[in-house]
């Protein structure tokens, strides 16, 4: 009898630690928005679509601490202030399901992730990251795009696309992968060691000041100024 009982008090011990790890889940009530702001360590996966919802699974300590907010029509998650204490703070697995109907700017601060696996539309879009984060769009369709990263993180634009307008500054070692992506005027900024590839069908204005390097497809007039070892070259 022994041995049973303490197998059943070390599964029972066990499950207690256990239990309060289990992730949770919780959906968040805001005003509308039209951008996003991802400033927690955890990866948010963006739908474009009717109704606006906003859910957050993690562990229930980190969901306590996650805050999101609406400022001037932008989405903010943050972690609340941190000060001396929060250094200890493990706030395991995040994960952020994002419904929004209009999206017309994305933001990644640390090292987050916001993810797209169908396709975007929308008038405008800003996307910046600041950090070794990313941000992974699959098909984005618009007028403008105004892209910049800062720091080693990466911008992804798959399986196609199109703007009328692409302008894209990379400071650091980031990238800018938009192989696929068609903008009929491009416009790159490169500070760095960073690299941005696209496809360009007008016209493309290349400044270089560094290592980094700008591969571009198609067949339009180039205006390049290289300062350094980087390059401005066709794919």
């Amino acid at each position: 009898m022994k041995p049973k009982f303490a197998s059943f008090f070390l599964i029972l011990f066990c499950s207690i630690l256990v239990l309060p790890a289990l992730a949770e889940k919780e959906v968040r009530d805001v005003s509308e928005f039209s951008s996003i702001s991802l400033n927690v360590s955890g990866k948010l996966y963006l739908e474009q679509g009717d109704p606006q919802r906003v859910e957050i699974v993690a562990k229930s300590s980190t969901l306590e601490d996650i805050v999101t907010e609406v400022k001037n029509g932008e989405l903010v998650i943050r972690f609340k202030n941190r000060n001396f204490f929060w250094q200890s703070f493990n706030p395991g697995s995040i994960e952020i399901f994002v419904r929004v109907p209009d999206i017309e700017g994305l933001a990644v601060s640390g090292s987050g992730h916001i993810i797209a696996d169908k396709r975007i539309t929308s008038r405008r879009m800003a996307m910046a990251v600041s950090g070794s984060g990313n941000i992974k769009l699959n098909d984005l369709r618009t007028e403008r795009v105004k892209a910049s990263v800062s720091g080693s993180g990466s911008l992804v634009i798959e399986n196609g696309g199109m703007a009328e307008e692409f302008n894209a500054s990379i400071s650091g070692s980031g990238n800018v992968k938009a192989e696929d992506f068609e903008a009929e005027n491009v416009e790159v900024h490169i500070s760095g060691s960073g690299n941005c590839s696209i496809h360009a069908i007008e016209t493309l204005k290349a400044r270089v000041a560094g290592s980094g390097s700008v591969y571009y497809s198609g067949n339009p007039q180039v205006d390049s100024s290289v300062s350094g070892s980087g390059r401005v070259r066709s794919r």
